[in-house]
């Protein structure tokens, strides 16, 4: 059977997850992209491959720390296709850093002239952990002793978390198909504008002359906000030189050592607490690994979620040689989360309580206590046996965790047009790179219009559309979404008004409801008919960020987990995960659940498998790929359900980061329940696990 996609309905009802049925503006709305995307019919920037394109690879240092003491141009220069060879730099400091690129006309004389090129680099010595540096944890103040001194007792340890690497579907690149006088660059970028901005120089241009298209991005995760980043900067550099398109995406390889990741961290903590769960304070110092990077190892604890009393609090970022963090999904957020459950679980279990009764007494938030409590009853936490009860060799654990995330939004600007022929164009030249924002900015318009989804095209990731946000800091909705709904009422009010003008009457008794106009409840005419009244071709509804009125709500959330731990082999399994989650006012009920889900199993990978392995000696990442850089994968998915927390939520609200931000230390706190002592260090790998276990029979 023959089928077209775009015959297909963009709306499908589903009957899973009930529990969070009439939670959004549209229930049943798929990805307006979906079957593009699944199809392969979506052209993503690293799929632009241009008539008479020259490419681009970077020279790198092999290892963690090398100088380079001298090369040789002319074997690159002697292979057929090899165009360019610039060299600019000679201080390799971490393993990818790039001094210099090759250029040619194709992928294959491009890596033979990479291979060609002779150079000569004297290795370094090299730093790979932050226990390399000397770590001097300060004496607890005076006030902090006394605190300690009053304590029932002290919790002393020692928390560990590694890299873990953005590793997004898409690797970091550009195209730009330079013209002479003008350009078009396909950028995988996180920032429409952003990257906009970042080219003005290189690409050699007017602004008014070139743009940038990222209408499909392979994720980012925090990695894309530099803008074009230096791929972007130097395929512009080259393809003004030249007059021709360049491509430079750098290999899976290159991805990873070489375009940021979540710092590892470590955290010593000092805790004093009562018999009843009060905490009195304490002290934490923290470091994080931040390989070249000037900062970004910062570690967000405490939360401010627990009431933990007064906190001596000391952190440092220790240098490396390896590649500089970057923005990575509410950064430093999920190395504190995995501390602070799981420390409030070892406190629970030396006071005696039980850890859901101790976080019921210490949480900041109304409305997370209200989650607790439902989400245990959800996750079946009556079945939870006491921490280090059970001898059996599989063993079953609880565990759970809680996340919040700020508000705000930035500058943003919207269009909606209705035209004659009753289509609707929804336009926003912010990025969609990976959580629905095309689907947001068509369903906000199809609702206050009162009409079908299918009547919407919608219009993103293009310079030349109305400003919108980088995708960071999950202010994409936050920020957009009420601009498009302004944008779309200024439409309505322009086409009822149009309507009440020709049929006599006041434009507040007309409403439009399933594509219907209707007056006084009674219909009136079809939306069809109704806009082919329009005077002039079009209605051109706009919005503005500065004109939006906020309404209430919040981010936060609580996860549950149920899982299982093989005494014998370490293995972890995680059978089920509750999540309730707030987003302020849900748009799209599929979407909402997917980001949720996404969260979890991001969540999950950081704290079972993800690590970053690199050569103590020279330096290199030994697992520079997607097979020995383990990332959970389809067999390791638990049941996961997502709760969509409406209570009080009236205004747009951030969902990217919260959902990924509590679930490894909830792991953690169940891992601890099931075998009775803590595994301190992410990722909660089968060695780590055999060795607390032996430790504990020794």
């Amino acid at each position: 059977m023959n089928i077209r996609f775009d015959d297909l309905p963009t709306s499908m009802p589903t009957t899973n997850r009930p529990q969070n049925l009439g939670s959004s503006m549209n229930d049943d709305a798929s990805r307006l992209d979906g079957f593009t995307k699944v199809t392969g019919q979506a052209k993503y920037g690293r799929d632009q491959y241009l008539p008479n394109s020259l490419f681009v690879g970077f020279v790198r240092c092999p290892v963690g720390a090398a100088e380079l003491e001298a090369h040789d141009d002319a074997p690159a220069k002697a292979v057929p296709g090899v165009v360019e060879v610039e060299i600019s730099g000679k201080d390799g400091q971490y393993q990818g850093h790039s001094v210099g690129y090759v250029v040619a006309e194709s992928p294959a004389a491009l890596a033979r002239g990479l291979r060609a090129l002779t150079v000569k680099w004297k290795r370094g010595s090299v730093k790979t952990r932050i226990m390399d540096e000397k770590l001097e944890t300060p004496d607890p103040n005076d006030a902090t002793k006394d605190l300690l001194a009053a304590a029932d007792h002290v919790l002393e340890a020692e928390y560990s978390t590694e890299v873990q690497t953005h590793a997004s579907l898409e690797t970091h690149g550009a195209v730009i198909d330079h013209k002479g006088d003008s350009a078009t660059c396909y950028v995988s970028t996180q920032g429409t504008f952003a990257a906009t901005d970042g080219l003005g120089e290189a690409i050699g241009l007017p602004r008014s002359k070139y743009e940038v298209i990222c209408e499909y991005v392979g994720g980012g995760f925090g990695s894309k906000l530099n803008g074009a980043g230096k791929e972007g900067v130097t395929a512009a550099k080259v393809a003004a030189k030249y007059k021709r398109p360049v491509y430079c995406f750098v290999s899976r390889e290159e991805d990873q050592v070489d375009t940021g990741n979540r710092p590892s961290s470590l955290v010593r903590v000092k805790i004093g607490f009562k018999n009843d769960g009060t905490v009195l304070g304490g002290q934490i110092r923290s470091w994080g690994g931040v390989g070249v990077g000037r900062g970004g190892g910062g570690i967000a604890l405490p939360t401010g979620r627990y009431t933990l009393g007064k906190l001596q609090k000391d952190h440092t970022d220790v240098r490396l040689n390896a590649g500089a963090p970057r923005p990575f999904r509410a950064p430093g957020h999920p190395q504190a989360a995995f501390v602070e459950e799981l420390m409030l679980d070892e406190m629970a279990t030396i006071a005696g309580i039980d850890p859901l009764e101790l976080r019921l007494k210490l949480e900041t938030s109304q409305d997370r206590r209200e989650m607790m409590q439902l989400g245990a009853n959800l996750i079946g936490w009556t079945d939870r046996q006491k921490t280090g009860s059970q001898t059996s060799v599989l063993r079953r654990g609880f565990g759970m965790g809680t996340t919040a995330w700020g508000g705000g939004g930035s500058q943003a600007e919207c269009e909606v047009v209705i035209n004659r022929d009753g289509s609707i164009e929804a336009r926003t030249g912010t990025q969609d790179i990976g959580q629905g924002q095309r689907s947001t900015m068509g369903i906000i318009p199809a609702s206050v219009l009162g009409v079908p989804l299918k009547f919407v095209t919608v219009r993103i990731g293009h310079s030349t559309l109305p400003v919108g946000p980088g995708s960071g800091g999950s202010t994409t909705t936050p920020s957009t979404a009420p601009v498009m709904q302004l944008a779309a009422e200024s439409a309505r009010k322009q086409l009822l008004v149009a309507i009440a003008n020709l049929n006599g009457g006041d434009a507040s008794e007309l409403d439009i409801k399933d594509g219907q106009v209707l007056r006084s409840g009674k219909p009136l005419m079809s939306w069809k008919d109704a806009c082919a009244k329009i005077g002039g071709e079009q209605i051109l509804g706009r919005g503005k960020s500065e004109d939006v009125k906020r309404g209430e709500g919040h981010s936060q959330g609580v996860q549950f987990v149920d899982l299982t731990v093989d005494s014998e082999t370490g293995v972890v399994r995680v059978n089920r995960v509750v999540a309730y989650q707030a987003c302020g006012k849900v748009i799209a009920r599929k979407l909402a659940e997917s980001q949720v889900i996404g969260g979890v199993i991001q969540g999950l990978s950081y704290a079972l498998f993800e690590s970053r392995v690199l050569d103590r000696n020279v330096g290199s990442m030994l697992n520079a790929n997607l097979e020995m850089y383990k990332i959970a994968g389809s067999a390791d998915m638990p049941h996961i359900e997502p709760v969509l927390w409406r209570k009080g939520q009236t205004g747009y609200r951030s969902l990217g980061e919260p959902p990924t931000i509590p679930t490894s230390g909830a792991i953690a706190c169940a891992v601890f329940n099931a075998i009775g002592k803590p595994v301190r260090s992410l990722p909660i790998t089968p060695d780590k696990v055999l060795a607390v276990l032996q430790g504990a029979k020794s």
